[in-house]
Order: C-alpha cells, then structure tokens, then sequence
C-alpha cells in the first residue's frame, strides 16, 4: 500500500512538472489558462497518494475517517473534478461544433480559484474535525460548478441535441447530485465514521452516473471525428452514433436510480440490468463506426 502510494505521488508529482514546464515555454494564446486546471488536478493527486500512504499505517478512531475523507475529497474533487472541470470549457462547444463563448470561457476561468479553494477547505475542514467547514466547501464545490456550466444551460432548451451534449449534462447533474447528497450527510450525521460510510454509496452515482456518462459523451463526438473519411463518412459515422440516443439515456439514468434506490433485490437487479444493457448497445454503436477507407 505504501509502495502503490508513493509511486502515485512521484508520478503525478512529474506530470505535473512536466505541464508546468510546457506552459512555460508555450507561446502566447487564448487558452494558455487550461493547463493550470491540469497541473493543480495533479497536484492534488499528489495530496491524496500522500494521505492514503498515511491511511495505510493502520489509523485506529475518527482521525482514520478524517483522514479518509481528506483522500476521498483530493481526489475526487480536486483530481478528478479539476480536470474534468478544465476540460468542460472547451470540449462542450467542440461537441456542439462552434466557437468558445467568451462568456463561457471567462467563467470556466473565473471558477478554477473557487474550485480549487472549495477543495482545499474541505481537506482542512476533516483534518481539522470541522464537518461544517467541509460541508460549506461542498457546497461552494457546486456553487463554482454551476457558474462554470451556467453559460450552456441554454442548450438544454434545443430540442435536437447530440447524444454527445445529453450524456455530459447527465454526468453533470449526477455529479451535483452527489455533491449535494455529500454536504447534507456532513451536517446530519455526528461521526466522520458514518459520514464516510454513506459517501461510500455516492460510488454508483460518480462512477456510473458521472465518470461513465462523460467518457460516453465524449466518445461519441471524438470517435467520428477521428475516424475521418470526408464529410459523408462522418455524417454517416455520427448518425449511427445518435441512434436510440434517448433510450440509452434513459435506461441508464433510469437503472442507476433503481441502484441507489434499492428498494429490494429484484429491483437493484433490474436496474443494474438496464445500465448493463445501455452501456452495450453504446459500445456497439461506438464499434460499429466505419473508418475511413484507405485508397
């Protein structure tokens, strides 16, 4: 465990350096702020591998489920949540095959200190024993995130939108979701023991309803893209990557909360059968691509 956690902190601890040094040699241009997401989501990853090699000397008490907390929020909310929240900015009007928003870009920027600050804080509220603290930052996590988002909320409205934009919304509002979830148990319960007890039902909800919704998102704009072949051929590769759009969507949403609910066996089942046959009709889709024919 502490070999695996030491190994995590000198490589995060690199590629972090390694994005420092590239931006400070790149030239000049409008988006020479993105890195900064991605250098502080390493260090961040830095902060966890480092508190989960302290995790691994065997904590006894609440000081191991502060500790925990601490790892969990550096992360996922830093580490993760940085990086996805960096890459939001550009790869939402990417998807949607137009220009950057300034008023976007400027509020995708605007969010990064409060991220970051959101984070940190609730690092500091566990370590310091101060589940307000941690709540608070949770839900100034959420505040930033939703400034970030606010300038896409229009899109929402279109009544033809790709898959590609759907399932990011979707991932996103999982995320929130869970977020929300998160800050209501650290006012409630007394103990960081229960509180790490019940952040530990939020894994369907950021694994499936958040990280698996974003990477389909993501996946079905990219791989057309990349697939090239002309204009025909991607017209072609994109409408088969649109099909059955709103049920996939539907069976995956639908099945997660059919998980988290789990009112009983049968129906935890059905719902995990659902997300099971969501994600394979996706990744048939995705598979059924056509390159583009070499001459």
């Amino acid at each position: 465990m502490v070999l695996g956690a030491v190994l995590v902190v000198i490589s995060a601890s690199l590629h972090a350096q390694s994005l420092f040094k590239h931006m400070s040699k790149a030239l000049p241009s409008r988006f020479k702020r993105i890195p900064r997401f991605y250098i502080v989501s390493a260090l961040f990853l830095v902060l966890g591998g480092t508190l989960g090699g302290f995790l691994s000397q065997g904590l006894k008490g609440e000081t191991q489920y502060q500790l925990l907390f601490a790892h969990y929020s550096a992360n996922i909310f830093g580490w993760i949540g940085i990086t996805v929240a960096g890459t939001l900015i550009t790869l939402i009007p990417t998807m949607l095959r137009t220009q950057l928003p300034v008023l976007a870009e400027r509020r995708g920027y605007k969010s990064f200190p409060w991220l970051v600050l959101s984070t940190l804080l609730m690092m500091s509220g566990a370590l310091s024993d101060r589940r307000m603290l941690s709540a608070g930052a949770v839900l100034m996590f959420m505040g930033a995130w939703l400034y970030l988002l606010s300038p896409h909320f229009s899109l929402l409205l279109k009544r033809n939108n790709p898959f590609s934009i759907l399932s990011t919304f979707s991932s996103n509002a999982w995320l929130l979701i869970s977020a929300l979830s998160l800050a209501i148990d650290l006012i409630t319960e007394s103990t960081w023991k229960v509180v790490n007890h019940r952040a530990e039902s939020l894994i369907f909800m950021l694994g499936i309803g958040f990280a698996l919704q974003i990477g389909l998102g993501a996946l079905s704009y990219l791989i057309p893209v990349v697939l090239g072949g002309g204009p025909e051929n991607a017209r072609m590769n994109v409408a088969v990557s649109e099909r059955f759009k709103s049920l996939r969507l539907i069976f995956l949403n639908v099945g997660l909360f059919l998980l988290i609910t789990n009112l009983s066996r049968s129906i935890f089942l059905f719902g995990g059968a659902l997300i099971a046959l969501s994600l394979m009709v996706n990744l048939l889709l995705l598979g059924s691509l056509r390159p583009a024919k070499r001459s």
